[in-house]
């Protein structure tokens, strides 16, 4: 056994995982004041490198530093890094991430209580999984309650669903909200994401643009929904976007898994809706999941059986995941520990003291991803960029289409349409 190195670099793009680790993993004995290192019993250091992923930075500067990782000092090699989704597939087909099982040491038995969709998304061309997650991510609605019982009548979870059962229910149900003065959602980029995990084709296929049945329903579905004023066109994370985290936004209902709720809608500050427990939770129209994120080894790693106690502890470990759950109101990547909390007496906080755990186990069954592709993050961008410019009245729907495949060429130059 080669002498390990006395420095452990984890790239990531925010302080998520910095967070998770700092907390939960048992070896962490100090922290730096800046957080930029966290010392381990054994006197490792372990050297944080966080580059915020605006403008696809995080990405670039990632690649940079694969491509350099061979000729790198021992203590400069990335040994660990985290990678979402959306651009999985780019790392995981790639030679600069080790198969978990061969190269690092994990068995199927330390995996088997993760919940399937999470091993697909990491997993390459030949079956290799290239990666590991604490965190499954599946959707939910989120509803406001005090909207619920204006709109409805009542803020009881079955009513709502009942009420946004499935797409044409959903619209159908934002005309009664308009006239009790609320949008249905903040944007109708809200539900894009909804739509386009229940695709039955990919975005690709036989090298030529693809457009799901689904997605255009989306695109019919939302540009009723702006021209009728049921919902802006805004983009998410926009200061218009979150005016619905507070009472005066009237906003009814937001999509998302438990870290939208957790970490974006507010919860910490005085007045919003999430500080006062506000929010229900149902299941939605229909099943999704959105984000996560994974570990990866980097190829070159000289500190490969900590990065493989890393993974145990954090992504198999039962009584970990379960603290995970109970102090942050994440939801882990343990089939087993979910489906017992979501049978506790468990509650959150932000969701007015409920359990929601049980929408959240029986959306992650539902996910299936056998329709991700390579070209998944640019084609999902590009084509919410198109059809803004339509719902928003700029151009019809044929050039809409025309701009976004044209988009698309641009960035995939091997693609046709």
């Amino acid at each position: 056994e080669t002498a390990e190195g006395k420095v452990l670099n984890i790239w990531c793009w925010n302080d998520e995982f910095q967070s998770r680790f700092n907390a939960y993993y048992p070896e962490v004995k100090e922290i730096a004041e800046d957080k930029s290192t966290t010392t381990l019993n054994d006197g490792t250091i372990v050297k944080w490198t966080i580059n915020p992923n605006e403008g696809n930075n995080y990405q670039n500067k990632l690649d940079e530093a694969l491509r350099a990782q061979e000729s790198a000092a021992a203590d400069d090699k990335i040994d660990i890094f985290l990678i979402e989704a959306d651009y999985a597939l780019k790392y995981v087909d790639s030679e600069y991430t080790l198969d978990v099982k061969k190269d690092v040491g994990l068995t199927d038995d330390d995996l088997k209580d993760q919940y399937q969709y999470t091993k697909d998304i990491v997993t390459d061309s030949n079956g290799v999984l290239k990666g590991v997650s604490w965190q499954g991510c599946p959707g939910a609605l989120f509803y406001n309650r005090e909207a619920a019982k204006d709109i409805l009548g009542s803020d009881d979870a079955a009513t709502v669903q009942e009420a946004v059962k499935d797409w044409d229910t959903f619209v159908a149900t934002a005309a009664t909200a308009k006239e009790k003065g609320y949008k249905m959602c903040s944007s109708v980029m809200d539900t894009y994401r909804v739509y386009s995990n229940n695709v039955s084709s990919k975005w690709v296929v036989d090298g030529k643009i693809n457009i799901d049945d689904n997605i255009m329903k989306w695109v019919d579905d939302s540009k009723k929904m702006a021209d009728e004023g049921y919902a802006g066109t805004h983009a998410l994370w926009s200061d218009d976007w979150s005016k619905g985290f507070y009472p005066d936004g009237k906003v009814f209902c937001y999509f998302g898994p438990a870290w939208l709720i957790n970490f974006s809608m507010a919860a910490d500050t005085d007045g919003s809706i999430a500080n006062q427990g506000g929010w229900g939770a149902t299941e939605g129209p229909q099943g999704f999941f959105w984000g996560g994120t994974w570990i990866c080894a980097a190829t070159g790693t000289d500190n490969k059986s900590l990065v493989k106690d890393i993974m145990l502890k954090l992504t198999c470990d039962e009584d970990i995941m379960k603290g995970i759950v109970e102090k942050d109101d994440d939801f882990v990547n343990n089939q087993p520990a979910m489906e017992a909390m979501a049978e506790s007496d468990y509650t959150s906080t932000i969701l007015g003291g409920v359990n929601p755990l049980g929408i959240y186990v029986a959306g992650a069954k539902s996910i299936v991803l056998s329709n991700l592709s390579a070209y998944d993050q640019g084609c999902n961008e590009e084509f919410q960029n198109a059809m803004k410019d339509y719902f928003e009245g700029n151009v019809d729907l044929d050039t809409a289409l025309d701009n976004f495949k044209k988009a698309v060429v641009v960035k995939y130059p091997d693609l046709t349409y």
